[in-house]
Order: C-alpha cells, then sequence, then structure tokens
C-alpha cells in the first residue's frame, strides 16, 4: 500500500499531541489530588489540636478530662462531611466522643506521633488522624490517643472541581490546536494538489517544464528532475517526429513514381493476369499512399506542433460543407449516402483552417470505410459549437471506445482497410485546438456518433 504524507504528517503531530494532552491531565489529576489531600489532612490536624488544646484545659481548670459539647460542636461541625472523634486514655478506654474511628496499623504513616490513616465507618470511607499527649491528671502523669476522621466528600468534590476546570480548557486547547495542525497540513499541501491538479489537466502532448516557484522547496528538487525527464522525452519525441516526416516524405516519391507508372501500364492492353496483378499493385500502393499520408499528418500534429497553428475565425458550417462535398464522389463509389447538416446560426470558433479540415477529412474517411454498402453518413454542426460524423454502421463496442483514439487501434473481427491513426490523428488536431473528442452510440442506439467540441469564441 502507498503511504499518504498527508496521513503522516497528521498522524506525527496529533498522536503525539494527544498522547500529552492525556498524560498531562493524569499528571495535574494527581498533582490536585496530593494538593487537596494535603491541605484537608491539615484541616485534620487543626481540628485534632484544638481538641487536645480543649482537653489540656480542661485537665487544668477541672483536673478531669472532659470536652464541652457546645466546643465540640464547633469544632466538629461540617455541612459536607460527616466527622467522628475519639479520645482514648493509655489503656485503650474510651473517655469521650463517639468510639466509631480504629486504631491505626502499623503501616500507617507516622510522623512526630501524628499518624493519618484511611478507614471506613459504617461502610463510608473515611480519612482519620492519631495523635498522642501527655498530661497530669490527679498527681499522676497520664497520656491520651485523639482519634479524628471526616468523610472524603470534599475531597473528591474538590479533586472533580479541579479536573473539570483543568481538562474542559485543556480540551479547547487541544481541539484548537488540532484544527490549526490539520489546517496547517491542508495549506502546507495544497501546492501539491494544485500541480497534481494542472498535471491533471494537461495534454498528453504538452511537454512544458512544470512551474517550480510555487511549490514547497522540499519538492523542488523532484519537479527540477521531472523537468528534467520532459525535457528529454520532447527531444525523442521532437526526434521520432523528424524521422516519421523525413521516412514519410522519402516514401512519397518513389510512391508516386510507382502509382504512375501502374496507372500507365493498366491503360495498355494487358492479359487477364497482368491486368489483375496491376490492379493488386494499384489498391497496395493507394493503402500504402495513404499511410504514408496519415504519417506525415500525426508528425505534423505531434507535441510542440501547435506552435506552427495558423489561427483565424473559421464557420464550422462551411468548412463542414466543403468538406463533405469533396468526399461525395467516393462516398457514392462506395455506395453510402453521404450528407450535411448545418447549423442555423455561424458556428465559429478560431483554429488552423487545414488541421481542422484534415481532422473532418479522417472522420468523413473512418466513417465510409467502417461503414457496409447501403450506409448513411451525416456531417453534423450543432450548438456549442459541436462538429459531428454520424453513421447507422456497426457501430464501436462500448469496451473499445475507449481505445479507438490511440494510435493502430484497429477494433477486433473488423476486415475493413485502415492503419488505426485516423482517429489518433482527429484527437491530437481537436486537443490542439482546445476541444474535446468523444465517441457514442448513433441515432436508435444504432451505428456511431463522433462529437468534437470545441470552446466556445469569445466576443471581440
Amino acid at each position: 500500500m502507498h503511504s499518504s504524507l498527508r496521513r503522516t504528517l497528521l498522524l506525527w503531530l496529533l498522536v503525539p499531541l494527544l498522547l500529552l494532552f492525556s498524560v498531562g491531565t493524569m499528571v495535574v489529576y494527581q498533582l490536585a489530588l496530593n494538593y487537596a489531600e494535603d491541605a484537608y489532612d491539615r484541616a485534620l490536624y487543626e481540628s485534632a489540636n484544638d481538641i487536645q488544646q480543649l482537653a489540656k484545659e480542661s485537665l487544668k481548670t477541672s483536673g478531669r478530662l472532659e470536652l464541652p459539647s457546645v466546643a465540640r460542636e464547633i469544632l466538629l461541625a461540617d455541612q459536607h462531611d460527616k466527622t467522628f472523634f475519639s479520645i482514648l486514655n493509655e489503656h485503650g478506654t474510651l473517655i469521650a466522643g463517639d468510639g466509631k474511628l480504629l486504631l491505626p496499623t502499623d503501616d500507617a504513616d507516622s510522623e512526630d506521633g501524628t499518624s493519618y490513616y484511611d478507614t471506613a465507618v459504617n461502610g463510608e470511607e473515611v480519612r482519620a488522624i492519631a495523635t498522642e499527649f501527655a498530661a497530669d491528671e490527679a498527681g499522676q502523669r497520664h497520656s491520651w490517643r485523639i482519634l479524628v476522621g471526616e468523610t472524603r466528600n470534599k475531597r473528591e468534590s474538590l479533586a472533580k472541581d479541579i479536573l473539570t476546570s483543568f481538562v474542559v480548557p485543556q480540551a479547547l486547547v487541544i481541539l484548537i490546536a488540532a484544527g490549526l495542525v490539520i489546517l496547517g497540513v491542508r495549506r502546507g499541501l495544497a501546492p501539491l494538489d494544485t500541480l497534481r491538479e494542472s498535471l491533471a489537466r494537461r495534454s498528453h502532448n504538452d511537454m512544458r517544464p512544470l512551474d517550480t516557484p510555487k511549490v514547497p522547496v522540499e519538492v523542488q528538487p523532484l519537479l527540477r528532475e521531472i523537468n528534467s525527464l520532459l525535457t528529454r522525452l520532447a527531444a525523442v519525441f521532437e526526434a521520432q517526429q523528424r524521422f516519421i516526416a523525413d521516412a514519410a516524405h522519402q516514401l512519397r516519391t518513389p510512391l508516386a513514381g510507382l502509382t504512375a507508372q501502374t496507372d500507365l501500364a493498366r491503360a495498355q492492353s494487358n492479359p487477364p493476369q497482368t491486368q489483375h496483378a496491376l490492379d493488386q499493385i494499384k489498391t497496395v500502393s493507394t493503402r500504402l499512399n495513404h499511410a504514408v499520408n496519415q504519417l506525415l499528418s500525426l508528425a505534423r500534429n505531434e507535441p510542440g506542433a501547435d506552435k506552427s497553428l495558423r489561427l483565424e475565425p473559421i464557420d464550422l458550417n462551411e468548412l463542414g460543407r466543403e468538406s463533405t462535398l469533396e468526399w461525395v464522389g467516393q462516398a457514392v463509389e462506395c455506395g453510402i449516402d453521404l450528407g450535411f447538416e448545418g447549423a442555423e446560426s455561424p458556428a465559429v470558433i478560431t483554429g488552423d483552417s487545414m488541421r481542422l479540415k484534415e481532422m473532418l477529412d479522417n472522420l468523413i474517411d473512418n466513417a465510409l470505410r467502417y461503414c457496409p454498402h447501403g450506409s448513411t453518413v451525416t456531417v453534423r454542426v450543432g450548438e456549442g459549437p459541436t462538429l459531428c460524423v454520424e453513421d447507422n454502421g456497426p457501430g464501436i463496442p462500448p469496451e473499445e471506445r475507449s481505445g479507438v483514439f490511440e494510435r493502430f487501434h484497429r477494433l477486433l473481427g473488423n476486415e475493413a482497410d485502415g492503419n488505426g491513426l485516423g482517429l489518433a490523428i482527429v484527437r491530437e488536431i481537436a486537443e490542439m485546438h482546445g476541444a474535446s473528442v468523444e465517441v457514442s452510440e448513433g441515432a436508435d442506439g444504432r451505428g456511431a456518433l463522433f462529437r468534437v467540441k470545441f470552446p466556445a469564441m469569445l466576443p471581440a
């Protein structure tokens, strides 16, 4: 499979961006949890310290450890979490509080006699603290342990708030960044799309160098190599064109002499066998002369030949009528009804009259060669403007239509004379004039309809 540059860039830019966002979100969330945990642990420590101070004050004033109910309610009041506390003596006996908190285990975090640990009360998770203090009671030294705990509602709520306040803006930033990345990749690769579209619109005859300043610097070396290749191909085509033209010119003179001598010999009184041989030579020389003329025509219309175009306003009605009249004699010999239908108004285009006549001659010649005796061929000028040649002959199978304009293409099973160059010449001349040529079924689904559509002539 071929890799996509656009897909590769997007993957290498967007995937790391999303990974960084995910990792950053998890790290920030964990840090937020740690900060929240530390803050609320300090609040627990302050509550335990306040209870300790009240206990010490009670021992000083009354000699007994007891907490006023009002002070206890103020210290432990919380609208979000349930709070619990216990005061135990050195024997583990409950002196004050609700007694719902368990003692910390040995593996609880402990520092300076203070331990933080997680426990549960009535199935709810609780964060608790355990501290110890010593004081005199009734003239004797005693130690007490204070346990304070609260459920985790505030902690979880704060963690969610922190996560939400971070993730939503971060997600918006990521979405904007992803959009900018996609837009940047698209804009960065836009010159390549423009180059592709320019190449797609080009004729196969167009060997001009590609325009390099409009593409990225990284692509310019590739374009320079492509331009170098196009230059070499143009030189090869030019050499091929010269060879075909020279060869055709070299063949025309002896062929003309052969045809003249054959006509002279046929005009004499000859035995039947000799006359038959001369007729065969005449037929072959005619075919060969036709092939040479088409080779010359192909050479004249090779890539680069558009520089020699003699452009002038041409009325397709006049062009079609004149060419049709020139082919009437041959059509009568073939037993084919050749007609012309002009447009109601002038169909004026800008073109080379000689080459356009050559194009129409090849279309008419093609129709006369492949249509059987008794067929009808019509040359028609239509709106657009268009130039059409329609027949009711055997037609062209749909699967063959895309290849009939290729050089030396012949329909399988067809015995008609031809070398497969006529329609190739038609396409070359049409493209030189910026026109398109296509073939379809004729009227009532019979025969073939060749349509050449020209660009409209702009008003002066």
